[in-house]
């Protein structure tokens, strides 16, 4: 009998039986782990204000098990825990959050024919998040765990690489559900709470997730060039899309939320030793059937999630002959929403639709000390700046740093 309160068994006997006959485990299988793990300690300043010291902890193990000439087996355990404070894109906005960690399990198969390799796929993770102080671990309002499963295939060709991939995701959040599904005992007229109920769900941010990925890559010597593409279609099987207020009738749809996300990328590397120089780019466009209506002011948004973003990201590598590595990079983005309206600081509408600009620059330092270790140093700076005044629900404008130093092992 399935074990029922254990996410890991039925993604583990879905990726066995991909796996067949063609994967038996050898007595001389090899081994190849590697691991990395990086315990860091620092401070985090939103608009100058600083809040008290807290760590950080990163690690990635990953054993490869070589199962046969042509098949491997790769699981990987990453983890994460933050103790300082950052701005996250939660629920269509950014919410400053205070502690975040978490732990995620996956598991790879490839298999090698010849120039192409098959590679079937799925993963688990739970991702816990503070906003306020007091808050215990499993009880943030926004905790998700995402399970995944996918596929990708490789084929190696003189001209270059082609990779095709789809994935499936289904996320979960535990413990956020609307205040209407709630709140059936506060209104006294059961007439009025049916009306404002009917096809209003109970956990609107649950979603699943399928996404097609496409990418090629070339290498014009001296660059090592990649294009790609990827569609995601995203639904939201307990949101239903707000109405336009018409007196007497549900100000929900019996329509579901659902979006579809394109981006388009292209990356370009150069190695000079003793440096490394990379540049991105990316185009990306969401198009949702969800609207808002915010009752304060009687206002109806159509396309409220909508957007077209466009971002930018150099970086260099410096790598010394004594081991010590030094990155510097900068990522620059440009988000036009298409059925947001900026407000003022009052709260008022305006004409145009709010535009955000995010610009986070980012150095780090790696210094080899004995043994697989390395002191490491980083420093993060961005910048938000928008049209966008009325900050009630989500911060558009401000300027946060970090700073954080510590030790890192890696084998």
């Amino acid at each position: 009998m399935v074990n029922k309160h254990n996410p890991f068994i039925v993604p583990s006997l879905i990726l066995l039986s991909l796996l067949g006959p063609a994967a038996p485990l050898y007595p001389a299988s090899k081994i190849l782990t590697v691991a990395d793990v990086s315990l860091l300690g620092g401070k985090y300043f939103l608009d100058s204000q600083a809040a008290s010291f807290q760590g950080r902890v990163d690690a990635f193990v990953s054993p490869t098990i070589k199962l046969s000439e042509n098949s491997d087996l790769i699981p990987v355990y990453s983890g994460n825990y933050s103790g300082t404070q950052d701005i996250q894109e939660l629920a269509g906005g950014g919410v400053l959050t205070r502690k975040r960690m978490t732990n995620t399990f996956s598991l790879k198969y490839i298999y090698t024919d010849e120039f192409n390799k098959y590679k079937p796929r799925l993963s688990y993770s739970k991702a816990g998040i503070k906003e306020t102080k007091d808050e215990k671990w499993g009880d943030g309002l926004f905790d998700y765990t995402t399970l995944s499963f996918g596929f990708e295939a490789e084929q190696e060709r003189p001209r270059g690489t082609f990779t095709e991939s789809y994935d499936y995701y289904k996320v979960t959040y535990p413990n956020y559900s609307t205040l209407l599904s709630q709140s059936q005992s506060v209104f006294n007229d059961t007439t009025t709470f049916n009306q404002l109920s009917t096809n209003a769900g109970a956990n609107p941010l649950d979603n699943t997730s399928h996404r097609l990925g496409f990418v090629y890559s070339w290498f014009p010597e001296p660059l090592n060039m990649k294009a790609g593409y990827d569609f995601t279609y995203r639904t939201y099987g307990d949101q239903a899309v707000a109405a336009r207020p018409v007196t007497g009738q549900s100000p929900f749809k019996s329509d579901k939320r659902a979006d579809i996300m394109q981006n388009f990328s292209l990356r370009a590397s150069r190695a000079l030793k003793p440096l490394f120089l990379s540049a991105g780019a990316r185009l990306g466009w969401l198009s949702s059937n969800q609207g808002s209506y915010d009752s304060t002011r009687s206002k109806y948004m159509e396309d409220y999630y909508s957007y077209v973003d466009l971002s930018l990201s150099p970086a260099m590598t410096l790598a010394l002959p004594s081991g010590a590595q030094f990155n510097f990079g900068v990522d620059w983005r440009q988000v036009w929403y298409q059925g947001r309206p900026a407000q003022a600081d009052t709260g008022t509408y305006g004409k145009a639709e709010i535009k955000q600009t995010c610009w986070l620059t980012s150095l780090s330092v790696r210094y080899p000390l004995a043994n697989r270790f390395f002191a490491r140093a980083a420093y993060n700076y961005q910048v938000s700046s928008s049209n966008m005044h009325y900050e009630e629900s989500y911060r558009y404008n401000y300027r946060a740093s970090t700073y954080l130093m510590g030790i890192e092992w890696e084998f």
